[in-house]
């Protein structure tokens, strides 16, 4: 690391408890507008824990939500111009653990999730009209 790349960091870490307090923010308006939603399964945080939403996983139920995982994420962008993320997948399923002799089918829950859980963009510079129209994208493509 360079001392200029330092110091931009800790000028940087100056900001992170109202970056944070904006991600916490937004997730929970993006909750109260989504809550309703049907198919789509919300991340919650436990009593008494602090979750800071680096990441706003949702779950979709194709049979509820009326449509898959591949067709939420390839509509969203290519209809409303959102990208929406897959940020992890199982490691059973990555080449490194496959040469190991894991395979799909092995961890049913893992693999359930995975084909399920999808990203919306979080981040603390969203304003109130981008949160909104997150939220309306999402339940337009409700089926």
């Amino acid at each position: 690391m360079t001392d200029i790349q330092a110091a931009v960091g800790i000028e940087q870490l100056k900001k992170l408890d109202g970056f944070n307090q904006r991600r916490i923010d937004n997730a929970a308006y993006l909750t109260e507008g989504l809550q309703d939603v049907p198919g789509l399964t919300l991340p919650t945080v436990a009593s008494g824990c602090k979750h800071v939403f680096h990441l706003y996983p949702v779950q979709i139920d194709p049979e509820a939500y009326g449509m898959t995982k591949e067709d939420f994420v390839y509509d969203m962008l290519h209809e409303r111009g959102i990208k929406v993320g897959t940020h992890y997948i199982p490691l059973h399923w990555t080449t490194a653990f496959q040469k190991r002799g894991f395979r799909k089918g092995q961890f049913p829950v893992a693999d359930a999730v995975a084909e399920r859980i999808v990203t919306l963009p979080i981040n603390p510079r969203q304003t109130p009209s981008a949160l909104d129209y997150l939220i309306e994208s999402v339940r337009a493509l409700q089926k």
